[in-house]
């Protein structure tokens, strides 16, 4: 079943986001995840939640999602990130 994994950002410093998009964004592709959404327009249509930029991606399964999360690759971008961005970010199970 398919999982997609969705993060409420919001940047930092800008220098340093550029570092971890160059160190995070080819990671997905060995685990079977490519994104859906980076950064577009956002329009709140219901609600007062009012992100910045949504993030989307999805995975074959849930556990490859956390196999990316918690791979070697991607440390090395987790390593940045506290300086490029806040976010929240969950993974939830498609509809497969």
């Amino acid at each position: 079943m398919s999982a997609f994994l969705i993060c409420d950002v919001k940047v930092k410093d800008r220098d340093k986001l550029l570092q971890y998009l160059s160190l995070s964004e080819h990671t997905l592709a060995p685990f079977g995840g490519k994104f859906h959404v980076q950064a577009g327009k956002i329009e709140v249509i219901e609600g007062d939640w009012n992100p910045q930029v949504i993030i989307i991606a999805e995975f074959p399964s849930m556990e490859k999602a956390k196999e990316w999360y918690s791979s070697a690759e991607y440390a090395k971008a987790l390593k940045v990130k506290p300086d490029a961005i806040e976010r929240n970010m969950i993974i939830t199970d498609g509809l497969n």
